[in-house]
């Protein structure tokens, strides 16, 4: 039996707050680690051995910096901006847990219709937990670069569980007013877009690593330098985005010929907006030699192109095997969800 409407509502609402919840903190996280503030908490859960950390160095026991170089943290100082822009990043985190809990309880209607929403819901909400403990190892590292990707891969994850929890979960609402063709191999194109989009997240992480190395060097002077200064990681990172924009060029073009249903389109000219506005950032990162508030953006709208892909993709996969035809709901239909 499908769940009643006003229990399809909830879970849409709940899913959508998550998503966007989600990829709120994957901002905000860019934005500690482009500020620097990563280690303005030296401990977790705590904060200086606070649950609210204090607003002042002089609120913290005099002999604190020896107290953190005996833990591994030889170069702690107390610095209320960075701490206090890391605490906000845990309680983003924090919120971010509830609303995935709430979206889970949400998704028990879902047991006898579509058990795959509930066992989405349910491995989102693990995966979140495992987040949590992995950024407190990530604190533990000392922000060890390897850590600090496999954090960022796993927010993609949970991202795209929900995501598609949130799909399964609308789609029988769907209009099916529109039913076009699209050429074969569309979905493998897409594929290989997200594969290369999520290849290009891992080297982007690299090279935000030899930024930070490089920015120590110089003692975070000389910014117009630095840019010369980076390996080799660098170009490849600016060279794949050659063939990553030709691939989501290609398939945006395909949808917006070949289809006339509203949600394809709209994901399609999304994507397009994302990826120039990505192209954009990426290169006023270079002319603008790092600019702070251009990184956090990159990688936030790398995460969203992510996320715009594989939203086509679960309307490009209804396509029938023996129509080649797919069936895509409205927007309408989902804000009616």
């Amino acid at each position: 039996m499908r769940p009643a409407d006003h229990a399809v509502r909830r879970f849409t609402f709940l899913a959508l707050a998550t998503v966007a919840t989600i990829y709120a903190l994957i901002l905000v996280g860019g934005i500690v680690r482009a500020t620097g503030a990563g280690m303005g908490c030296p401990d977790w859960p705590t904060c200086f051995g606070r649950w609210i950390p204090p607003l002042s160095e002089a609120e913290l026991p005099a002999d604190y910096r020896v107290v953190y170089a005996e833990r591994g943290y030889a170069d702690t100082a107390f610095n209320v901006t960075k701490t206090w822009t890391e605490y906000l990043n845990r309680l983003l985190g924090a919120f971010t847990g509830l609303t995935i809990l709430a979206t889970l309880v949400c998704a028990w209607p879902y047991r006898r219709h579509d058990r795959t929403v509930l066992g989405l819901a349910a491995a989102g909400f693990v995966l979140v937990g495992v987040q949590g403990w992995l950024g407190s190892r990530v604190v533990a590292s000392n922000l060890h670069p390897t850590m600090i990707t496999v954090h960022m891969l796993l927010a993609q994850l949970i991202v795209g569980l929900i995501i598609v929890a949130l799909w399964r979960a609308a789609r029988h609402r769907s209009s099916g007013a529109a039913t076009e063709a699209l050429p074969d191999g569309t979905r493998a194109l897409l594929i290989a877009a997200m594969v290369m989009g999520l290849v290009q997240l891992v080297v982007g992480t690299q090279v935000r690593e030899a930024v930070d190395i490089v920015a120590r060097a110089s003692g975070h002077t000389d910014r117009h330098l630095w840019i010369a200064a980076l390996p080799r990681v660098y170009a490849l990172h600016k060279w794949l985005a050659l063939p990553l924009i030709a691939l989501n060029g290609w398939v945006i073009w395909l949808v917006l010929s070949r289809l006339s249903a509203t949600l394809p389109r709209a994901l399609a000219i999304s994507l397009a907006a994302l990826m120039l506005g990505t192209l954009a950032v990426g290169t006023s990162m270079e002319r603008l030699n790092l600019p702070i508030f251009a990184q956090p953006l990159h990688l936030w709208f790398g995460s969203l192109i992510f996320g715009l892909q594989l939203s086509m993709l679960l309307v490009v996969w209804g396509i029938a095997g023996d129509r080649g035809r797919v069936s895509a709901p409205s927007l309408d239909a989902v804000r009616r969800a």
